[in-house]
């Protein structure tokens, strides 16, 4: 039997090619990605019609133009959205169908502020509520379309970023148009809630002040003067019982009556003692009267926390100004005018170069603050009711007669402070001489230890200082130099003139580096040398007793010189120790050193703003955050993606 030979079974054909088929969707691959911005301007067309335009024609065509335009787009999406066909069906239908319930979420929005316009208020009788009720359904209905637009706005603009690139495509990731979906409705959803917070915190009427954290405690100076007093000192405060302020305020007396015996602390329920409260004429809570013989003060404080925190942190200085008026008359001080002092009302000075806190400061102490000019007797003789007469940096320089009339005032047991500028280019010398005192007018400059402020050598004519006498003029800076130090912007040099019988003590020194600045360039040059100048000097001089039996303390002359008047201006007072040298300085030259001490005090500390530092901010908030935060998302998403990547390499 023959055998037949194999025939080779026929090789495989190569399969065909299949022809793959982007799905069809009726077009809207091509104008799709118009629809969300057509969408956005239609929005736009309906705000410059509600909230732009003036006219009622207008603000019709344009809403009309706005409402029709949106609707049409989200009956457009819906319609395409059917059309969709394919093997992606399923997958794209339910993509565009998401997109078309966010065109519906909009219009639902649009309603919603239909309602709140007069024409919607009259149609669903809104306009006829009670005006509390009226009130509450606008306001809810303006909060429900405000945050209808947002939810459904982000959404709508991320999904449509998300989907745009896959129009053409026959597989759509429809997984990531979700996932852009939902990221833009948690943005959104945080966006409403926080605006939702803001708005009701503005609505809630509470207030929580983290910054009162203590009541202030009575000072070494407010003490001194409780023990000087040589009758007792009767303080009674009238608050409820069990009240939060009123343990704060009895915490302070009780510390002040502990301290001196002359001081006799009370304490009542304005309501449960009428009688008493009658007799004190005392007519609401949170008061104490200080009573010393038949003088009385009365310092309101208040019972509710939330508005007695305030003076809670100032009690120190406020109760000590009340004490004064109960301890003495008030004083006269004379400040002196016409020359374009420091402390003249109504010249243009810059820089802080004023003396309002220098004049609150006088007040404080009981001084009664008048001005003195030729009108009031400069020229000719000082008030005799004057206890201190002070010259505060003049700009021109004052007549013969009004420098003999300081000079007569000072011999006669006067007392005076002299604060001299050289800045102003004029010669103080003879006001100085008047004092016994010699004045260079050339400025000072340091160029190791100085304060920046403009930053360039300018800057060395701003001395600053720590180096005191023991001096009872400044005694509490003398107990403190080595965290006090006094800022001098721009001072010149003291010296003895002519001494005679005078008592002169050279109060405040400046640093070892300190040079008289001749040439005017900053730098230490030429024949300048380096020198501890004496910046400011306390002269007194005992004189003989007076004939008038009324008087029998000795009367003895005061006058206190500071090269340096900015020393006392408003810009020096930012700091501190400034504040405490004025404040010794006029306790000395009123005959009430041993009040010395600086005033306890809980306040914030003034925030100073240049322009320099807001311009850092602002640049700091509107870049520099922004940037800050875009790194550190950066830096989260790149962490995130390296798992992946040594997971694939593993592979």
């Amino acid at each position: 039997m023959a055998l037949k030979p194999e025939t080779p079974a026929p090789a495989p054909k190569a399969a065909e090619p299949v022809a793959v088929v982007a799905p069809s969707s009726g077009g809207l691959e091509l104008y799709g990605p118009m629809l969300v911005p057509l969408y956005a301007v239609s929005l736009a067309l309906v705000f410059l019609g509600e909230r732009v335009t003036s006219t009622d024609a207008s603000r019709m065509i344009l809403s009309g133009l706005g409402v029709g335009g949106a609707v049409l787009i989200t009956a457009l999406r819906f319609a395409w959205a059917r059309r969709v066909d394919g093997s992606a069906q399923g997958e794209r239908r339910s993509a565009e169908r998401a997109l078309a319930l966010l065109h519906t979420l909009g219009l639902v929005a649009l309603a919603l502020y239909f309602a709140t316009s007069d024409t919607g208020k009259q149609l669903l009788g809104i306009s006829k509520s009670a005006p509390d009720v009226r009130a509450r359904i606008e306001g809810a209905l303006t909060v429900s379309w405000v945050a209808l637009l947002a939810i459904s706005m982000t959404p709508l603009l991320f999904g449509e970023l998300a989907i745009a690139p896959m129009r053409r495509a026959p597989q759509p990731e429809v997984r990531r148009v979700r996932s852009a979906i939902g990221a833009a409705f948690s943005l959104a959803f945080a966006v409403v809630y926080a605006g939702l917070f803001t708005y009701a915190a503005g609505e809630l009427d509470a207030k929580i002040d983290f910054s009162y954290f203590r009541t202030a405690r009575p000072s070494e100076s407010t003490k001194r003067i409780a023990e000087s007093s040589s009758d007792t000192i009767t303080i009674t405060a009238f608050f409820p019982q069990l009240n939060e302020v009123g343990t704060e305020v009895m915490g302070y007396l009780s510390e002040l009556g502990a301290a001196s015996p002359k001081v006799v602390i009370k304490s009542y329920d304005r309501l449960m003692v009428p009688a008493i409260a009658k007799e004190a004429k005392i007519t609401q809570d949170g008061v104490v009267v200080l009573e010393r013989g038949a003088s009385r003060e009365t310092l309101v404080i208040g019972a509710e926390m939330k508005t007695a925190a305030g003076k809670l942190k100032s009690l120190d200085g406020d109760f000590q100004k009340s004490l004064l008026k109960v301890m003495r008359e008030a004083r006269i001080a004379y400040l002196t005018v016409g020359h374009g002092e420091l402390n003249e009302t109504g010249t243009t000075q810059e820089d802080g170069r004023t003396a309002k806190n220098f004049r609150r400061l006088l007040e404080s102490q009981n001084y009664v603050v008048k001005e003195l000019g030729l009108s009031q007797g400069l020229g000719t003789e000082i008030p005799v009711d004057a206890t201190i007469v002070i010259v505060l940096g003049p700009a021109k320089p004052l007549l013969p007669e009004e420098i003999g009339a300081l000079k007569r005032y000072a011999e006669r047991g006067g007392h005076l402070l002299l604060a001299l500028d050289p800045d102003a280019k004029v010669d103080h010398a003879p006001m100085a001489e008047a004092v016994g005192l010699g004045w260079s007018k050339t400025a000072l400059a340091n160029d190791k230890v100085f304060l920046r402020h403009r930053y360039n050598n300018s800057d060395r004519r701003i001395l600053v200082t720590n180096r005191y006498s023991s001096h009872a003029s400044v005694s509490t800076l003398s107990r403190n130099s080595a965290r006090a130090p006094v800022v001098l912007p721009g001072a010149s040099e003291l010296d003895k003139k002519n001494e005679g019988d005078l008592k002169i003590d050279f109060a405040v020194k400046a640093l070892a580096e300190t040079f008289a600045d001749e040439n005017g360039n900053f730098e230490m040059d030429g024949a300048e040398k380096r020198n501890a100048s004496n910046l400011a000097a306390a002269v007194s001089k005992a004189l003989p007793p007076s004939t008038d039996p009324k008087k029998k303390d000795p009367i003895e002359m005061r006058a206190f010189v500071i090269a340096d008047a900015d020393a006392l201006s408003d810009a020096a007072f930012a700091n501190e120790p400034n504040v405490l040298f004025a404040l010794d300085v006029i306790r000395w030259l009123g005959g009430e050193e041993s009040f010395s001490g600086s005033i306890t005090t809980t306040e914030d500390v003034r925030i100073e703003h240049t322009k320099q530092k807001d311009q850092i901010w602002f640049y700091a908030t509107i870049i520099g955050a922004p940037g800050l935060l875009l790194g550190l998302g950066l830096l989260a998403t790149r962490q995130k993606k390296r798992p992946t990547q040594k997971a694939e390499k593993t592979a």
